[in-house]
């Protein structure tokens, strides 16, 4: 057994290599876009080394095959306002070997340790949270685009070498034909009656305006969180930009209230059924394959992406809007069931609104944290009842 250091772009491969191995014989795996994650671990391109440090390992088996891998990354910046300074781990892949997973744990936590980290979170990414967070739990059916998915042995590698549950955090889905429009058109009808409450679909030739008043709303919407970055236009602007070929206007608007930014609603279809056959790589063939299967598919999932209200409107009925932009004909026959990503467990204020839209837990992943200084006591956030949880697809 070696564990080497991934220097270099000629080194790339190896670091792929790792995932085909251990699911090779999983329907449901689809490979994440190779692309996607160097663009993690490319400084020009991941604003996060700006403040931060990242570094990659890979552990050779006693035949010098890659048998396992991780990632150890942390944010200087942003353990400034932590009350002690937190690495993490990620993209931990490792064959069916206890022995190998403890090395892997080992390593990337004495490079954590060397850069000041005094406790660790994993398996996360070096950066956004609205990705690649969390070991899935519950619910084992293929995932979507840029969402975690690991074998059930993962769960004792993390436990069994001192990691911590900390935070839950679930997938939630429904029908779309089961979401209460309806209902929610009679409500957004009386608020029309005294107010100007107008909710305008996504167009690229608005681009400009769309990405100032979306960051207007998200950073008044989500400031008082815990992990909370503000967003820039300029941030956003380049989403849209890079997403063109897959957005769909009828899953992307802005809610105005009396003429301000009130709102947004952002979904995308997902990609992971389209994406499954390339096994990671999207070359210039593949994305015209991709593309082809793109527009002649004819019903996809719809995956949230992000929803948020302005503090000043949250009472003014806007869920009733949104849910009214949803319903249209083509949002009802094109896409059967929506998923709601990232929603902590203990976020009870937006899970308090999703209640109202007849979705149920579909699944759900944990971030673990460990301690690396014996001064550390960790207090992890509210988990739900899991015996009480109902999942449509309990294994």
């Amino acid at each position: 057994m070696q564990i080497i250091e991934i220097q270099g772009a000629g080194m790339w491969k190896v670091f792929h290599s790792v995932p085909p191995r251990i699911y090779a014989c999983d329907p449901n795996w689809v490979c994440p876009l190779e692309r996607d994650i160097q663009s993690i671990f490319t400084p020009a391109s991941n604003k996060a080394y700006e403040h931060g440090e990242a570094q990659l390992f890979v552990l050779l088996d006693d035949h010098a095959a890659p048998a396992g891998r991780i990632a150890a990354f942390i944010d200087h910046h942003h353990n400034q306002t932590q009350p002690y300074p937190v690495g993490g781990i990620g993209f931990f892949e490792c064959i069916d070997n206890a022995d190998y997973a403890a090395a892997l744990f080992e390593k990337a936590e004495s490079w954590l340790q060397a850069h000041g980290a005094q406790a660790v979170d994993g398996p996360v990414n070096f950066g956004e949270r609205d990705r690649y967070w969390g070991l899935l739990d519950k619910g084992f059916d293929m995932p979507l685009f840029q969402e975690n998915y690991q074998p059930r042995y993962y769960k004792a590698f993390f436990e069994n070498n001192g990691y911590i549950p900390f935070e839950q955090i679930l997938t939630l889905t429904g029908l779309t034909a089961d979401i209460p429009f309806e209902r929610m058109s009679a409500v957004a009808n009386r608020i029309r009656r005294d107010h100007d409450v107008r909710i305008e679909r996504y167009h690229p030739a608005h681009i400009t305006r769309y990405a100032h008043d979306f960051c207007e709303v998200y950073n008044a919407s989500f400031r008082h969180f815990q992990h909370f970055k503000p967003i820039y236009p300029e941030k956003v602007r380049a989403f849209l930009h890079d997403a063109r070929f897959i957005l769909d206007p009828e899953l992307l608007c802005i809610g105005y209230f009396e003429g301000k930014p009130a709102g947004f609603c952002l979904l995308l279809p997902d990609i992971n059924p389209l994406l499954q056959p390339f096994r990671g790589k999207l070359n210039a063939l593949n994305a015209m394959r991709f593309l082809w299967r793109r527009r002649t598919t004819q019903h996809f999932r719809a995956k949230g992406i992000g929803f948020g209200i302005h503090p000043d409107y949250k009472s003014k009925g806007l869920m009733a809007f949104f849910l009214e932009f949803m319903s249209s004909k083509h949002n009802l026959s094109y896409y059967k069931k929506m998923y709601l990503t990232g929603v902590r467990a203990h976020n009870w204020e937006i899970r308090s609104i999703y209640d109202k839209m007849a979705v149920h837990t579909d699944r759900i992943h944990v971030a673990y944290r460990k301690a690396l200084s014996p001064d550390i006591e960790l207090e992890p956030f509210e988990f739900l009842e899991t015996g009480k949880l109902l999942l449509q697809n309990e294994d």
